[in-house]
């Protein structure tokens, strides 16, 4: 049975116990604690526990309220336009000159009406269009590329924090439980105080223990307020918006090499595959800027009228490119695909670092998870109701009981924060990939 799989069991065992403690410490009977424990199992609180965010739901919410991703969507739609726009050709130009015509002759001179009509069709260089065309749809693609990026980073911060949550969620469950024991003692110790059964220092100790049970208490609640605004702000909520979660972190990467990692986050990252188009793009710039020298122009047909000659003619226009024109743009191209190229190196060895860093981090957060066994969490049990029924005999010291129940609490949300933290490692090295790992069920495990 793996960790992951053991923590349902441990959190029954672990709520059976704290309200088995509390029955002997009240001198209650065992099954009247049974009882309460029943309750807190309910049908209406499973019914209520059914209401809580699952991580499908949380990722599902946070990509529909994004409003990156919205700007992102529109950056999309505009793209298109510019690539319809590159598309169309340029209208035709026609061109009406009215005007009067004097005529001198041999012994008079008049006027007569002289008008010309000339319509030109431009024409881009050959290539050009072509080449505007493929600008347009790679600034499609880098914006969809964009928006795959962002959403698949979205995700990755929910699991997290989605994740981190739930760890605190069962903490701060923990953390209730080791106060309610601890009030609970102080009410016992106070009337075998009152009856001489026990000294004053037994009473001033358990009010201790109370204190350290409620500051644990505050500072579990801070951290789930904290994971709360978080999660809130990532779905697009009120940050102190009251949620919940359910689920259990139970699956595993795959066994991956680092070497495996980093070759997979060099062909698919997101960030790479934007830059590998920024650097298309820059190519293509360039070459717009080469040709830019090469002139545009104009063709079409002329007529000019009068009552005593009409002229056809067909007339062809066209810049006369000064030396050194364009010198300025192909510069600035060619220093923009160096910029791209030094970007994309820069980028590789960040990703490389992050991965590295991750996968050590993910790496030792199994470990340190490795650490809890179910064999020595079952001991730890075994271990304080031994305490207990030992100190209910006056076969134990005061000192020992008090030390295994806060062993027993601080393991177990130590235990937790280990999960908390594989998790945690776990997007991290995900989100320094760049894309969603495949994973091994832990389920099949027995």
């Amino acid at each position: 049975m793996t960790a992951q799989k053991f923590l349902p069991y441990l959190l029954l065992t672990s709520s059976a116990f704290s309200l088995a403690q509390v029955a002997r410490c009240a001198d209650q009977t065992l099954p009247s604690a049974l009882s309460a424990f029943s309750s807190i199992n309910s049908p209406a609180r499973q019914a209520a526990a059914n209401d809580k965010l699952t991580l499908q739901a949380a990722i599902a919410e946070a990509l529909a309220q994004s409003p990156a991703l919205r700007v992102i969507e529109a950056d999309v739609e505009s793209a298109r336009g510019e690539v319809l726009t590159a598309q169309t050709r340029p209208n035709p130009e026609l061109t009406v000159a009215p005007g009067i015509k004097h005529v001198r002759e041999t012994e008079s001179s008049h006027n007569e009406f002289k008008g010309s009509v000339a319509l030109s069709q431009p024409f881009r260089f050959p290539g050009k269009r072509e080449l505007l065309v493929s600008i347009a749809e790679r600034n499609v693609e880098l914006r969809k590329l964009a928006t795959d990026g962002l959403r698949f980073q979205l995700s990755a911060a929910v699991r997290k924090a989605f994740y981190e949550l739930l760890a605190a969620q069962r903490i701060i469950e923990l953390r209730r439980q080791q106060l309610e024991s601890a009030q609970t003692f102080q009410q016992a110790a106070a009337r075998r105080a009152e009856t001489g059964y026990a000294s004053d220092f037994e009473a001033v100790k358990s009010q201790g223990d109370v204190i350290t049970a409620k500051k644990l208490l505050g500072a579990a609640e801070g951290e789930i307020a904290a994971v709360r605004v978080e999660l809130n702000s990532l779905l697009g909520r009120e940050p102190f918006a009251p949620i919940e979660v359910k689920g259990t972190p139970d699956d595993v990467f795959a066994n991956r090499s680092l070497p495996n990692l980093l070759d997979i986050a060099m062909a698919e990252n997101p960030s790479l595959r934007v830059q590998a188009l920024k650097a298309e793009l820059a190519g293509l710039n360039l070459r717009k800027a080469r040709l830019a020298r090469k002139p545009d122009f104009s063709v079409g047909p002329s007529l000019e009228y009068s009552k005593s000659e009409q002229i056809l003619g067909l007339s062809v226009s066209f810049e006369l490119a000064r030396k050194g024109y364009g010198r300025g743009e192909i510069q600035t191209a060619t220093a923009e695909q160096r910029k791209v190229r030094a970007e994309t190196d820069a980028l590789r060895r960040e990703i490389a670092g992050a991965i590295t860093k991750a996968a050590t981090q993910l790496s030792t957060a199994y470990s340190q998870l490795a650490l809890y066994s179910p064999t020595y969490l079952d001991q730890l049990k075994s271990v304080v109701e031994q305490a207990e029924r030992s100190y209910a005999q006056n076969a134990t010291s005061l000192l020992i009981y008090l030390d295994a129940k806060r062993t027993y609490f601080d393991t177990l949300a130590d235990y937790y924060e280990a999960i908390a933290d594989v998790a945690s490692s776990r997007a991290a090295l995900e989100s320094a990939v760049g894309v969603p790992l495949e994973i091994e069920s832990s389920k099949s495990n027995p």
